[in-house]
């Protein structure tokens, strides 16, 4: 019924691919255009493709999702997840090149589909992923499954009241660079590597400042400057680089209005100095040497 994959997960970039991980605007963009087309819908029907995939086992899929109710579509960090009627809960991550479509029944599954549930309208709700790095976990109150761990962890996420106060406290006690307070989603949720850049480039601060450096002033600018870019990013439903659709296979729009991800050695739009790539709290990292000082 399904096959079994025993790969070890490696973020191994294909020669001249770039795949990344689908960051807050995206999945929020995916829940938006899902949302509408299956809540209140009843699943009749579960195939596992990829048994890795499913947590905490793909039999768990098969024979407990069937003959429930989604009643609500919501975002968590990068995390998006369903509630089905009894309170159970299934979380999906795409990871780096997954895809939640809802599709006609009739549309042929797509080579690298991980997961199809059928609902009662005729059509389905799958799981594309060419990397097989998407995870689904499955959960519910009464402890049958557990809650993915990064779940559970997650900080705020960034438009919350004490969001500001979560990156300000975590900056106090770290001399590391200031993209990896940002990146941890521990301290908030759903931010990436692009609109992590993007931020910092509008904020004019170092992507490899010590943390511990910032001023308050500094980092109200930054926050304010995150949220920004968010907006915007979800506004454009998404940034579209390679893989990245939302629920109904349509590409995001920011990729047009980035300042700095993606232009390494291309003329800063404010300067006109190259664009710089280094890596930096251990991701690949875009800014402007001269309007980021």
């Amino acid at each position: 019924m399904y096959a079994v994959d025993e790969s070890p997960i490696l973020y191994k970039k294909a020669k001249g691919a770039e795949f990344r991980m689908p960051e807050l605007p995206e999945v929020e963009t995916v829940k938006r255009t899902l949302a509408p087309e299956i809540e209140g819908k009843e699943i009749i029907g579960v195939e596992v493709f990829l048994a890795k995939a499913v947590k905490p086992r793909p039999e768990i899929a098969e024979e407990f999702l069937p003959g429930r109710v989604i009643q609500k579509v919501t975002r968590r960090g990068k995390y998006l997840i369903l509630t089905l009627d009894s309170q159970v809960k299934v979380a999906f991550h795409l990871r780096m090149t997954g895809q939640l479509l809802y599709q006609p029944r009739e549309t042929p599954l797509a080579k690298h589909t991980t997961l199809r549930v059928s609902l009662n309208d005729g059509f389905d709700l799958r799981m594309v992923d060419q990397r097989k790095f998407g995870t689904i976990n499955i959960f519910a109150p009464d402890g049958a499954g557990l809650a993915p761990c990064g779940l559970l962890t997650l900080g705020p996420e960034p438009f919350d009241v004490d969001a500001l106060f979560s990156l300000k406290k975590a900056a106090r006690r770290r001399k590391g660079p200031v993209k990896g307070v940002l990146l941890d989603q521990q301290v908030l949720a759903g931010l990436g590597n692009i609109y992590t850049d993007e931020a910092l480039f509008r904020a004019g601060i170092n992507p490899a400042r010590p943390a511990n450096s910032l001023t308050e002033e500094e980092w109200t600018i930054l926050y304010e400057q995150i949220c920004r870019v968010l907006t915007e990013g979800i506004n454009h439903r998404g940034t579209t680089r390679r893989d990245y659709v939302d629920g109904r296979g349509q590409p995001g729009g920011y990729q047009k209005l980035l300042k700095v991800y993606g232009r390494k050695r291309m003329a800063c739009l404010v300067c006109g100095e190259p664009i710089k790539y280094a890596r930096i709290a251990g991701r690949g990292s875009h800014f402007c040497p001269h309007c980021q000082k």
